[in-house]
């Protein structure tokens, strides 16, 4: 690899092994007992200083649940007194990138902390900030229930408790969607897919070089809305939503179609790194999410279908909302640093997202940070590998 990208990446991968370093011993529960216990506060005092009651900080203090947004875990790390320091290393420990000065509400937060950090009414004080400022925050919605699947369920529990399990079972064939080796993702994601493509073909994205061959033949799978191979999906899925620039919420959206473990639940070192990764990525350059969701909403303006009009409202509103960060971002000077990481990972090249976290999981292999067998199926993917090719990882 050469020198500037090492340099470019120093940075990012340095807050990648704060945020590995404790994965697997660290637990949130346990961390927010000794805290509080450290500033004698109750489950109530603590709920009054993040505007919640006490009854969900006692299920975080359980561990039976825990902040489910970078802005909550923020607010709880300022609650709790941190520094901005302290309050970077406590969101990387539970999967969130540190402080970033073009996010705007980040830039909120590093201005209160400079004057007001341990203050008890520092969280309303942020709340209000960033009102009186006009910022907002992005929350998409993400429920995807399938009507289909709940019928089917009602009327199983019915036929069981009728004795009628065999003619259930032979009446409901045609509508089974999976077996031991295929299945049929929800007919929801061809469409999702569609709205990434853009206006290049598959055909075209593989000729190119851009898409893997392993992607072109799942693509033309789904798309045609047939049976796919479940061994190995998730990983291609992943790849893909990264080859379109998909923001996490995106990602789990085509997993959850296809009902694979989203991305925002990771089991090991390698994909916590990914989760990681996919922010900071969108932190340090919002057009992402911009330019796909332009694409998206030009495409449903001018579609006469009723699904897709109804779906209209919905990305214009997304769409503004990445629009803010969009300016955030264009009002402030680049550094040298913002220059290069544009110039080596977003229009200047091919694919941005899917080469950052490629190049960043290499390094991490090296650092000996993530296992290689754990990253191996994502990265052969990443790095246009044929089936059954060998990464030089595996070689070693």
């Amino acid at each position: 690899m050469t020198e500037p990208i090492d340099i470019l990446l120093a940075e990012d991968l340095e807050q990648l092994r704060e945020g590995l370093d404790g994965f697997s011993s660290y637990e949130f529960a346990s961390d927010l007992q000794a805290r509080m216990k450290a500033l004698e506060l109750s489950s109530l005092a603590l709920g009054g200083r993040c505007g919640l009651s006490h009854t969900i900080v006692d299920k975080w203090r359980q561990g039976k649940a825990k902040p489910n947004s970078k802005e909550r875990m923020k607010e709880l790390g300022m609650a709790l007194s941190m520094k901005e320091r302290e309050l970077n290393s406590f969101l990387f420990q539970n999967g969130y990138p540190k402080l970033y000065a073009k996010n705007p509400l980040d830039s909120a937060a590093k201005l209160l902390l400079m004057n007001s950090a341990g203050r008890e009414d520092i969280v309303w004080l942020y709340r209000d900030l960033i009102e009186r400022l006009g910022l907002s925050d992005y929350a998409p919605s993400g429920d995807n229930n399938s009507l289909k699947t709940c019928v089917m369920s009602a009327e199983l529990r019915e036929a069981a408790e009728n004795g009628q399990l065999s003619a259930w079972f032979q009446e409901h064939k045609k509508d089974f969607t999976g077996g031991a080796r295929l299945q049929l993702p929800d007919l929801q994601i061809a469409r999702f897919i569609l709205f990434y493509l853009g206006d290049s073909t598959i055909h075209e994205m593989t000729v190119t070089g851009e898409l893997p061959v392993n992607l072109k033949n799942l693509l033309y799978t789904l798309v045609g809305g047939r049976a796919v191979h479940v061994r190995g999906l998730r990983e291609k899925l992943i790849a893909f939503g990264l080859y379109a620039d998909m923001t996490e919420e995106e990602i789990d959206t085509l997993l959850d179609c296809a009902r694979l473990r989203p991305i925002t639940e990771p089991a090991s070192t390698a994909d916590l790194a990914l989760l990681m990764l996919l922010r900071i990525a969108h932190e340090r350059y919002p057009y992402y999410e911009a330019e796909n969701l332009s694409r998206i909403v030009e495409r449903l303006s001018a579609s006469p279908e009723p699904y897709d009009r109804a779906l209209l409202s919905e990305y214009r509103a997304r769409q503004d909302n990445a629009g803010q960060r969009t300016a955030y971002y264009d009002r402030h000077e680049r550094t040298a640093d913002e220059f290069l990481f544009e110039q080596t990972y977003t229009s200047y090249c091919d694919r941005g997202i899917m080469d950052y976290v490629r190049d960043a999981m290499r390094y991490l292999i090296e650092d000996n940070l993530i296992k290689p067998e754990q990253a191996n199926p994502l990265l052969a993917l990443l790095e246009r590998k044929q089936e059954g090719e060998l990464l030089i990882w595996q070689e070693r």
